[in-house]
């Protein structure tokens, strides 16, 4: 089944319709010659700067970045890395940009989060869809660090279900400006941030029928009527600034509203794509943080008379965290460039990384953590600080479990819709001839050959054919899967979820072999890098071809009656004396 109504090129979404469409992610992207000379000096000058500067143990303590780091940080550029050239800022790719984002985050997440607020999240939605006029009265400003950004969707009603966003925007009479009412949570940097991208419901005509619809707003907070609350508490990230912001008739200029009038969801989910790449990156950066960490420790911890990095089991933990990372790190950067040539739809890549990397930097603490012992557990170490800053990222910009389900039902929306009109033609067998002639070939196809990975060098052939034959089984299973359940399948979400850790894995698969491949064709050693590939794609696999086996065959009625039961008894269920 080709996916034939997806305009925009898109390797994962490809991949659920059966196609594998490698020129998109052949062959690893690499930077080189000046942007690799520029990005080594801002990373130069970060670390240099962080070693005079930071203290990750006082933000911590004292729950604020100090005045004199974020001024440090103003005058590296960093507010502005993401921002073109001609209004002041780096101009730097997206690859270039995840890259420092992945080194800020080796040494403190609440600077990391800070950038990220501003940088990614709160500068994107102007760059990618502002007016000229709109660029160029801010962009200058927050490429300096002069203007603060934040990117407030989030309401007390509306945290994953954006839709039920319920701030209102409301044109006045001389249609000058939108008078903005609502308010805000969970927004980072919304004590400190002097604009904020804000998403409000406004009135637009559709058909002839009045609606309310999502428009994307400039505000800047020292407008009358914008207040923020009290900064949050949080378990960790404890230095970045997480505020509630509120809107009392705020005069928002028409000149302000950014991309078209109705349309701000598409500004909300394209600018939380490139955002979930940069924290993607950053729990990258976090997991080689971690590494070094738990190998020095290892190395110096000593029982029965040796390190206890000589024993098999901490062996265990160190060799899955550099897998793992590898994976991840593959992932994002082979993203990130896809963001960066401007021709592909990068969407469920950029959730797949998101989800992913979280998910990895997640089991990283946890094992570092093991592997400290009892000073894991301890204020006095680093570690349990780790812990407390890196849960937030399963949840940050969309919940893992949120994901998920976008990836599994955006990937079979394609599939879905070919299918549906299969069914209209069966209707209506002669007007549908020829789209049931090309549905009877595509079936043939499937029979006698699967589409699959060309000219991969010998050293990975078995792999590629692995990847080859659950990338077949996914599309099977998706078409399956929309022929038994239909619309209804969005109610499916034991199904949707082994779907959405199919493509997880597979998207690993493949990006690892375009890395190893690339590098072997291009004369690198891969002497290190090849063992932690195989380690990490054995496992994979075997994930893959778990999740398909229980898509089918499952025990999904149990769960929900287990489910069902402790509901009812709202409490666990069993008493035993």
């Amino acid at each position: 089944m080709a996916d034939k109504d997806n305009h925009t090129p898109s390797f994962m979404k490809s991949l659920f319709a059966g196609v594998i469409d490698q020129e998109i992610i052949f062959p690893f992207p690499k930077i080189s010659g000046e942007e690799h000379e520029n990005l080594e000096m801002i990373l130069q000058a970060w670390r240099e700067f962080a070693r005079d500067m930071v203290d990750p143990v006082q933000i911590d303590r004292d729950a604020k970045i100090p005045d004199e780091v974020m001024q440090g940080l103003k005058e590296l550029g960093f507010f502005g890395l993401s921002i073109p050239e001609e209004y002041g800022g780096a101009g730097l790719s997206k690859v270039s940009y995840c890259r420092i984002f992945e080194e800020v985050c080796t040494i403190d997440a609440s600077i990391a989060v800070m950038l990220g607020a501003h940088a990614s999240i709160g500068t994107n939605p102007l760059l990618m869809f502002g007016t000229d006029k709109q660029k160029e009265k801010y962009l200058p400003k927050m490429a300096t660090g002069e203007m603060v950004a934040c990117f407030a969707l989030t309401e007390p009603n509306a945290g994953s279900d954006a839709a039920g966003i319920q701030s209102f925007a409301r044109l006045n009479e001389k249609k000058s400006h939108f008078v903005l009412n609502g308010g805000k949570i969970w927004i980072s940097n919304g004590g400190i941030a002097d604009l904020a991208t804000v998403f409000a419901k406004t009135d637009v005509m559709v058909g002839g029928e009045k609606q309310q619809k999502i428009t994307a707003f400039l505000v800047e907070s020292k407008w009358p009527g914008f207040s923020h609350g009290k900064p949050e508490h949080k378990l960790g990230i404890r230095g970045s600034n997480t505020t509630s912001l509120n809107f009392d008739n705020v005069e928002v200029p028409v000149e302000n509203v950014i991309g078209p009038i109705g349309k701000g969801f598409k500004v909300a989910m394209e600018t939380l794509n490139l955002g979930r790449l940069s924290l993607a990156a950053g729990c990258v950066g976090g997991c080689k943080a971690l590494i070094h960490a738990s190998i020095d420790y290892a190395k110096n911890r000593q029982q029965f008379g040796q390190p206890i990095a000589n024993f098999e089991m901490i062996m265990d933990k160190i060799a899955q965290m550099v897998a793992d990372t590898y994976a991840a790190e593959s992932m994002v950067y082979l993203t990130s460039a896809l963001a960066d040539r401007g021709d592909v739809d990068y969407s469920l890549e950029s959730a797949i990384c998101k989800v992913y990397s979280s998910e990895v930097l997640w089991r990283t603490v946890n094992e570092t953590v093991q592997i400290a012992g009892g000073l894991g557990y301890s204020q006095d170490y680093p570690y349990e600080r780790y812990l407390r800053d890196a849960r937030i990222n399963l949840i940050f910009e969309g919940t893992n479990e949120i994901l998920r389900m976008f990836v599994a039902l955006a990937g079979m929306q394609g599939p879905g819709e070919y299918l549906k009109r299969i069914g209209r033609a069966l209707r209506d067998p002669i007007k549908g001839f020829g789209l049931l002639a090309e549905f009877a070939v595509e079936k043939v196809k499937d029979v006698v050959a699967k589409d699959s990975l060309k000219n991969i060098d010998p050293q990975l052939k078995s792999d590629a054919d692995r990847f080859d034959e659950f990338a077949a089984e996914l599309a099977n299973l998706v078409e399956k899967s929309l022929m038994k359940y239909g619309k209804d399948i969005v109610q499916h979400e034991f199904i949707l979820a082994r779907i959405a850790n199919m493509a997880i894995d597979l998207f690993g698969m493949a990006a690892m072999l375009s890395r190893l491949d690339t590098d072997i064709k291009n004369g690198q050693s891969v002497d290190r890098s090849l063992p932690a590939f195989q380690l990490y794609y054995d496992r994979a696999w075997r994930r893959v071809r778990r999740e398909a086996r229980q898509v089918e065959n499952n025990i999904d009625d149990i769960r929900r009656e287990v489910a069902k039961n402790a509901y009812e008894a709202e409490k666990f269920p069993f008493d035993l004396f």
